[in-house]
C-alpha cells in the first residue's frame, strides 16, 4: 500500500508579519492603557492630597481664628473656611442672645434673609434649635435649592448658643456634614468660653458699679500686697493721690498708700493696717483726721475670704465731718437756746412772784406787768425764730418752688411797713421790667420782712430806709439800706451766726433774738444766692442779696 503524503500549503510570510504586528500592537495598547490608568490614579491621588492639604490648612486657620481673633472676626473666618472646605458659596453663622441674633457672619447672604430664616416658625433654624440636631430641607423654588441648619451647642450644658446656616443647590453629602459638625463643636467650645468671659466681665463691672455707688470710701488691699483698689468715693476724697483706671472700680496700685500723707495720724493708720496684715481683725473702729483736721474719718475693716482662703482686706473710710459738726452745732444750739430762754423766763418768774407774794402799789404793778409783757413778747419772738430756723433746716424749698414776682411781693411788704414806724421813711424802688424768679414765695416774703425789720430796729433814731430791686442778666439784686448805728468791722464776719449780737451799749438797748439775719442767710443759700453787708459805724448799713432767676435745680 502506497503511503500518500499530505502536502501542506505554506502560508505566505506577509501574513505572519501582519499577525505579529497585531499582537505587538495589542501589547503596546495594553501597556499604554495601563500607563494611562496609573497616571489617572496618580493624578487623582495627588488631587486628593491637595484637597486634604487644603482642608487641613482651612481647619488650622479656623482653629487659629477661634483661639486668637475677636469673636465676630473669628466667626467670619470660620464661615469662609468652612464654605471653602465643603465647596459651597452661601452661608451664615449666627449666635443667639435669647431668641434674638447676637453676632452674625454672612457670605453672599443678606441680613434680612437670615433674620427671616431665624424667625420662620417652621423653618430649619427653629427646628434645629428645638430638636438640637441638624436639619436639611428643600425650598419651594423653580431651581433646586436646599437650606441646612446645624446647631452650635455649649459642651457643658448642651444649650443651643448658635447656628450654622447654609444655602446650596444639591443635598449635602456625609463628608460635608462631617466637616460642618466638626466646626459646630469647635464653635460651641469657643462660644461657651466667650459667654463665660462675658459673664465674668458683666459680674466684674456690676461689682465695680456697686462699689462705686457706695457713699463710703472703700480701699481694698490683697494679701499679697500686689493689688490695691479704691472706689469712686475714695478718689473724690483724696483726688491728688489715687490714680483712676478706664472704668468702674479704680486701680490705684503704687500710689495708694500715699493717702497716708494727708492723714494727720499716719502712725495710727499704719498700726491699724499692720494688725490686719498680721491676721488680727480689730473689732473697733478708729477715728482719724485728714487735711489738718478739716476731714474727720471713721475707719473700720473687713477681711475678705473665699472658701476659707484669705484674699485680702477692705478698709471702709466714712466721712463723719458733717455729723461731728452737726453734733457740735446742735449741742451749741441747745446750750444757747437754753440760755436765751432762761433770761426772759427768769424775769417773768421773778416779777410774777413779786406780784403774787407782795402788796405793790399800782404804779409799780403796772411797771412790772409791762416788763412781764415785754419779756413774754421777746420769748414768743424767740420761739417763733427758733421754729423758723428749724423749718428752714429741714424743709426743701424746691418741692414747692414756683414763679414769684418779686415786685408783687415787695408791694405787699410795702403796704405792711409804710405806716409801721413814725420815725422812719421807707422808700421802695423797683424797675419797670419783670422781676420773676423761681423761689418759695413765703420765704421771699420772710426774707424781705426780716431785712426791713432789722433796718428799723438798728436805726432807733429814725431816718430813711431804702429798699431797691434791680434786674441783672441772670439774677435779681435786692438791697436794704438804713441810716442807723452801723456794725463794727470786727462784728461783720459773725452777724449771720445764730444768736450772735454785737456787744456794745447801743445794741444792748435794742434787744432781739440774734436769729433774724441767720434766717435770712439760710433762705438765700437755699435759693443758691448770696447775701453781703456793707456798714459804717454811725452812718448806716446796706444788705445786698443776689438771687438767681432760676436755681440750677430748677433751671
Amino acid at each position: 500500500m502506497i503511503k500518500q503524503h499530505r502536502h501542506y500549503k505554506r502560508r505566505p510570510m506577509a501574513h505572519l508579519n501582519k499577525r505579529r504586528r497585531a499582537i505587538e500592537s495589542d501589547r503596546l495598547r495594553s501597556a499604554s492603557e495601563m500607563t494611562a490608568t496609573i497616571d489617572d490614579r496618580k493624578a487623582g491621588f495627588n488631587a486628593e492630597l491637595v484637597r486634604a492639604a487644603n482642608q487641613m490648612r482651612c481647619r488650622n486657620e479656623i482653629m487659629e481664628a477661634l483661639a486668637t481673633q475677636p469673636l465676630e472676626m473669628a466667626l467670619m473666618t470660620s464661615l469662609e473656611k468652612l464654605l471653602m472646605m465643603i465647596g459651597l458659596e452661601r452661608g451664615a453663622i449666627v449666635t443667639f442672645k435669647g431668641d434674638e441674633p447676637r453676632q452674625v457672619a454672612l457670605v453672599q447672604l443678606e441680613e434680612n434673609q437670615l433674620v427671616n430664616a431665624v424667625h420662620e416658625p417652621h423653618g430649619v433654624i427653629r427646628r434645629a434649635r428645638i430638636m438640637r440636631k441638624s436639619v436639611q430641607l428643600p425650598l419651594e423654588t423653580k431651581e433646586p435649592l436646599f437650606e441646612t441648619a446645624v446647631p452650635i451647642q455649649a459642651p457643658s450644658t448642651d444649650d443651643v448658643v448658635g447656628m450654622v446656616y447654609l444655602l446650596h443647590e444639591e443635598a449635602l453629602e456625609v463628608d460635608q456634614f462631617g466637616d460642618i459638625l466638626d466646626l459646630s463643636r469647635k464653635l460651641g467650645m469657643t462660644l461657651e468660653r466667650h459667654l463665660l468671659f462675658d459673664q465674668m466681665q458683666y459680674e466684674k463691672i456690676k461689682i465695680y458699679q456697686l462699689l462705686d455707688s457706695i457713699r463710703e470710701s472703700v480701699l481694698y488691699i490683697e494679701s499679697s500686697g500686689e493689688n490695691v483698689y479704691a472706689n469712686e468715693a475714695l478718689l473724690k476724697m483724696f483726688p491728688p493721690i489715687l490714680l483712676s483706671s478706664a472704668q468702674g472700680f479704680r486701680h490705684a496700685y503704687e500710689r495708694a498708700t500715699s493717702l497716708f500723707e494727708h492723714i494727720d495720724q499716719p502712725e495710727e493708720l499704719h498700726d491699724y493696717i499692720g494688725r490686719l496684715m498680721n491676721g488680727e481683725l480689730p473689732g473697733e473702729t478708729i477715728e482719724l483726721t485728714a487735711f489738718r483736721g478739716n476731714l474727720i474719718l471713721r475707719i473700720y475693716a473687713e477681711r475678705i475670704a473665699i472658701q476659707n482662703v484669705e484674699w485680702g482686706m477692705m478698709l471702709v473710710l466714712r466721712d463723719v465731718t458733717k455729723e461731728k459738726e452737726l453734733d457740735r452745732k446742735q449741742s451749741e444750739f441747745v446750750s444757747i437756746v437754753s440760755h436765751e430762754l432762761r433770761t426772759p423766763l427768769s424775769s417773768i418768774m421773778g416779777f410774777t412772784e413779786l406780784l403774787l407774794k407782795r402788796e405793790i402799789d399800782p404804779e409799780r404793778t403796772r411797771k412790772y406787768l409791762s416788763t412781764i409783757h415785754a419779756e413774754t413778747v421777746r420769748l414768743s419772738q424767740l420761739i417763733n425764730d427758733i421754729l423758723d430756723i428749724q423749718r428752714n433746716e429741714t424743709s426743701d424749698y424746691q418741692d414747692v418752688a414756683t414763679e414769684v414776682d418779686m415786685k408783687q411781693t415787695l408791694a405787699e411788704v410795702e403796704t405792711l411797713f409804710t405806716l409801721s414806724s413814725e420815725l422812719h421813711t421807707i422808700t421802695f424802688d423797683v424797675p419797670s421790667s419783670p422781676c420773676t424768679i423761681i423761689a418759695h414765695e413765703e420765704k421771699m416774703r420772710q426774707l424781705l420782712n426780716n431785712l426791713i425789720m432789722n433796718a428799723i430796729k438798728y436805726s432807733p433814731d429814725g431816718g430813711t430806709i431804702k429798699v431797691t430791686i434791680d434786674r441783672l442778666a441772670d439774677s435779681i439784686e435786692l438791697k436794704v439800706a438804713d441810716e442807723g448805728i452801723g456794725i463794727s468791722e470786727k462784728s461783720i464776719p459773725y452777724i449771720f451766726d445764730k444768736f450772735y449780737r454785737a456787744d456794745n451799749s447801743d445794741t444792748r438797748k435794742i434787744g432781739g433774738t440774734g436769729l433774724g439775719l441767720a434766717i435770712c442767710k439760710m433762705i438765700v443759700e437755699e435759693h443758691e444766692g448770696s447775701i453781703t453787708v456793707d456798714s459804717r459805724i454811725g452812718e448806716g448799713t446796706t444788705f445786698t442779696v443776689l438771687l438767681p432767676l432760676a436755681p440750677k435745680g430748677k433751671a
